[in-house]
This record gives C-alpha cells, sequence and structure tokens, in this order.
C-alpha cells in the first residue's frame, strides 16, 4: 500500500533543502581531516561519508525544489525513494510521502507486528511525538539522515520526537530536530537498531534543549551504529540499564554528555568520535539503581577537545567540568583501552567515587531482592542488609594515547562542579595528570610514599604508559578548602611508569567477554 500526497510544492525553504549542510559537522577534505589529526584508520570511513552527505545534499535540492509531474494514479514513481522503497521489503510495508504528517501518525497508531513503514525524502512538520505502540518487529526507515527531516520545533508540549516500545525494533536513515524533550526514546524493549539516525538542536549550548538525542532505555540488546547526536542538554547518545549493547561508529559534539553508558551491563563502545562536548565518553552508576554497571568495554574511539561549557539544567551530568574526556562513576569492571585522547583542557580520564556526586551513602542502597541481572560476583559494599553501588571497583585503563590535555581545568563553578575546582586550584599551573584517581574509600594514601598508598579498589593503570597519573585523596582536598587551606601539587600522590600500587595490568575476575546482540 503506498501514501501519495495530492499535491506537490515547488519551493520549499533553501534552509530546510540543505539539512546536510545544517547540521552536518564532519570534516569535508582529506587535508582537513589531517590537519585535525583522525587517525589514518577513520580518514577513509569519514570521506566516505561526507561523499555521501554531498550526494545526499543534491537529491534533496533536486526533490523539494522541483519535483516531478505526477501521473494519473498520483504516483510519481521512485524519486521520492531513492534509497529505499517497499520493493526492498516484505508486506505489510507502507510508504508514505513527504510532509504527510496525519498519515504517519495514523500508521503508527495503526501498528501491525512486522510491519516496515518507509518515508520519502523530504520534511514533515510535526507538532506531537511519532509514538509507536503494539507492534513488535516494526522498523521506521527513511531515505538518509541528509534527506528525511522530522521536524518538531511545532510542539506545543513537552513531548519527545520517536517515542517506542517494541521488539525487535529498528528506525533507520533519518533526522531528528527540535523535539522538545528526547530525541529518540525507546524503552522495555528487546532488540532495538538505531542505525544512521541524526538528532540536533538548532540552538546550540542551550539549556532549554531536550535532554538526550537518542535513548535506549531500560531495554536489552541494543545496537547504536553510524548516529549522530548534536547539542542535547544531557547525553548525545544515551544507554542506559541496557543489558547487552554495541555502540559504534557515531559522532556525539556539542553536547553536554557525548556517549553516555549509565547503569548498563555488557557493553561494546567502539570507534566513535566524541568532540565539542562538556564530557566526551563516560561511564555512570546512579544512585541506587537496581542495575549495576558491570563489564563495559571502551576501545578505539576518539575523545577530543571536549571543551563546551556546562550547559545542563539539572542532573548528575551538570556536575562534569568542562575539559573531561572520560569519567568512570561508581562503575565496576570497565575497561578503557586503545582510546585516543587530544586536547581536553580539564583530564583525559578520571575515576570516580559515587559519594563525591552524591554524598548521601544511603541514597546508593539496594536491596538484594532488587537488584536486577548479574552483580552477585561484583564484591558490592554491603551492610548485610542493603547494598550500595557508590564504588568504583575493577578498572583496567591501558594503552591510550594522551596529548594536549589538561591545560586549562574548569574552575568555574565551584557549587556546581566542585571537583574541577579543587583539580584546577591543586595544580595551579602545571599540566593535570591524563588519568586522575579521587581516592575515595581508599584506606590508607601518602603523597610521596607508594608503600603507604592502598588500591583496595583495584584501579589498574599499570599499562597506560603514554600518559600521567596522579592519586587526589579528593575527599581531604575538599575538607580542607572548605577552611579555605588550599592544596596544591605536593598533596597529589604522582608516581612514575609504572605507577605502583595502581600497577596491576589485568581485572581479578578476568577478562570482559566480547558482547553479542540480537538485534533485527
Amino acid at each position: 500500500m503506498k501514501h501519495r500526497s495530492s499535491s506537490n510544492r515547488c519551493a520549499q525553504s533553501v534552509k530546510r533543502a540543505i539539512v546536510g549542510r545544517r547540521f552536518g559537522r564532519s570534516p569535508r577534505t582529506s587535508d582537513e581531516l589531517q590537519r585535525r589529526s583522525v587517525p589514518p584508520r577513520y580518514v577513509c570511513l569519514l570521506q566516505k561519508v561526507v561523499a555521501v552527505r554531498a550526494i545526499s545534499v543534491s537529491l534533496l535540492v533536486l526533490l523539494t525544489a522541483c519535483p516531478k509531474s505526477t501521473d494519473d494514479s498520483g504516483d510519481s514513481g521512485d524519486a521520492a525513494f531513492p534509497t529505499t522503497s517497499c520493493a526492498d521489503y516484505a508486506a505489510p510495508c507502507v510508504e508514505i510521502e513527504a510532509g504527510d504528517s496525519d498519515t504517519l501518525l495514523e500508521t503508527v497508531n495503526l501498528l501491525e507486528d512486522d510491519q516496515t513503514i518507509i518515508l520519502a525524502a523530504g520534511e514533515w512538520s510535526l507538532d506531537n511525538q511519532v509514538t509507536l505502540r503494539n507492534g513488535d518487529g516494526v522498523s521506521l526507515l527513511g531515505q538518509g539522515m541528509d534527506l528525511t527531516l522530522l521536524d518538531f520545533s511545532a510542539q506545543a508540549v513537552q513531548t519527545n520526537g520517536v517515542d517506542v516500545i517494541g521488539d525487535n525494533f529498528t528506525l533507520q536513515d533519518l533526522t531528528v530536530l527540535d523535539a522538545k524533550k528526547d530525541g529518540v526514546r525507546v524503552e522495555d524493549s528487546t532488540g532495538v537498531t538505531l542505525r544512521r539516525v541524526r538528532v540536533t538542536w538548532t540552538e546550540e549550548e542551550s539549556s532549554e534543549n531536550g535532554a538526550y538525542g537518542l535513548y535506549p532505555v531500560r531495554s536489552s540488546h541494543v545496537l547504536v551504529e553510524e548516529c549522530e547526536s548534536f547539542n542535547s542538554a544531557d547525553a548525545g547518545i544515551y544507554v542506559g540499564q541496557v543489558s547487552h549493547t554495541i555502540v559504534r561508529n557515531n559522532l556525539a559534539s556539542g553536547n553536554v554528555a557525548g556517549i553516555e553508558i549509565e547503569n548498563t551491563q555488557y557493553a561494546d563502545v567502539y570507534e566513535n568520535i566524541a568532540e565539542n562536548n562538556t564530557g566526551g565518553l563516560l561511564i555512570f552508576d546512579m544512585p541506587g539503581n537496581p542495575i549495576v554497571t558491570r563489564d563495559v568495554w571502551i576501545h578505539d574511539n576518539i575523545v577530543r577537545d571536549n571543551n563546551t561549557a556546562n550547559f545542563a539544567p539539572s542532573g548528575t551530568v551538570a556536575a562534569i567540568p568542562a575539559g573531561t574526556g572520560t569519567v568512570i562513576l561508581a562503575a565496576r569492571r570497565v575497561v578503557l583501552t586503545g582510546n585516543t585522547y587530544e586536547n581536553n583542557n580539564t583530564t583525559d580520564i578520571a575515576v570516580i567515587n559515587g559519594l563525591a556526586i552524591e554524598g548521601n551513602t544511603d541514597s546508593w542502597a539496594i536491596a538484594a531482592e532488587d537488584i536486577l541481572g548479574d552483580w552477585d560476583d561484583l564484591n558490592l559494599t554491603t551492610d548485610g542488609t542493603s547494598y550500595y553501588n557508590f564504588r568504583p571497583n575493577e578498572i583496567l585503563i591501558a594503552n591510550n594515547t594522551h596529548s594536549g590535555s589538561g591545560s586549562d581545568p574548569d574552575i568555574n563553578d565551584y557549587k556546581d562542579r566542585a571537583i574541577g575546582f579543587v583539580v584546577g586550584v591543586a595544580y595551579g599551573d602545571e599540566k593535570v595528570d591524563d588519568v586522575l584517581y579521587d581516592g575515595i574509600g581508599e584506606s590508607s594514601f601518602s603523597a610521596t610514599d607508594p608503600d603507604e598508598n592502598s588500591n583496595d579498589n583495584h584501579i589498574c593503570v599499570g599499562k597506560n604508559t603514554n600518559g600521567t597519573y596522579a592519586t587526589l585523596d579528593l575527599e581531604t582536598l575538599a575538607a580542607r578548602m572548605e577552611t579555605f587551606d588550599f592544596p596544591d601539587i605536593s598533596d597529589l600522590f604522582r608516581p612514575e611508569v609504572p605507577f605502583a600500587p595502581f600497577d596491576c595490568t589485568e581485572l581479578t575476575g578476568g577478562d570482559i567477554a566480547e558482547v553479542t546482540i540480537e538485534a533485527p
């Protein structure tokens, strides 16, 4: 079944026609790729993306400005569906012409299992979210990120852009613009694929923007690949309370948090670019959440130039100092290896106890019967009645490269971003070390003697020899500053390579297993 609009408009606005130019941020020439120090293995991939974008923009201009005439049946041929159509899929499948918002909303309200909905090249102006319920195996496909645009700037109420509950769901090849809340939200679903989806907001660095770009939550077997997210007021690409996820080949730029893996088990995160955010790539546990983070492998990513001022209106990410590459907060069994860090002004990597963000231990309490997923081998802190997930434990940092970072830590807000302020004061005019550990909860600390430092939480940096390392003893430093006793760099423990007693090179519970997902 095909739905065709009864009329075509010859003059859509030029600014809508050049979606790729308006929102695309990829470098356009090989010379620019070299100037931006993109590793050779990424150059080919990015050049292909640029070439596809250029072709896509040209197609969109032709489609929106000079549509071909239709015959008596209203069939305009394949011009509106240049990359995919129902000819490529089994029934039930429906094609929807650009701008036909009524048919789009009617179709998603009457879903069938295994239905494919294909959107034409062009623009939809929507004043309500696109809600998909009561159908499994559903696919919502556009013609490409630079060709199919869902514009939610006319939304009158606080709703999401695309909002989904359904197993074996695929969203692919389109852009979501200016959703009032989250750009794409998928929850309570098994088997989710988000592929070549761009979410963006027109205004940069605005706390009025929606919180999350791509937001799969409380789901399992989630694949996020080749997507882009810009200008979200919380996280551009967020995977939260998820079991088994792969996040690869994505771009996150201009967000508060670029990519965030939160309260998630079994995650493989690789070959992404996180740049020009406040914090690039974050691994968090939130207080008292019943799914505790474990077995997260972060590798072969580029994390650079994450120096955007923090514009989050509230939430945990509001505490992240500008200039932060990666934060591992209250997580366990995290491996951070083979990543490229460049020009993050505060620091590249920080391992932080949850009590540094939320100091009330009761907030971190979880009853044993409420904990979900795999956890009984994680040595969670317990008082015999409840378990607490504030302690980072079993963290392996190895073989990352570091350049140009730590030159200008964010000291602009002691109240909301105290960690950045303490770091900036302690280092003064000195370069901040590449890897920082707050040391909260360690049984012993000395600024000078390695033998008097404990490593109770098994933080391993012995193979991260391309960078430098320091333990802060953050709790003591912060307490001193409250009495105007300001620390300096001599109060930090800054061992030489291999950073004993943090020179371990393996997780005690064995390697993280390869992540496999079952996705459509």
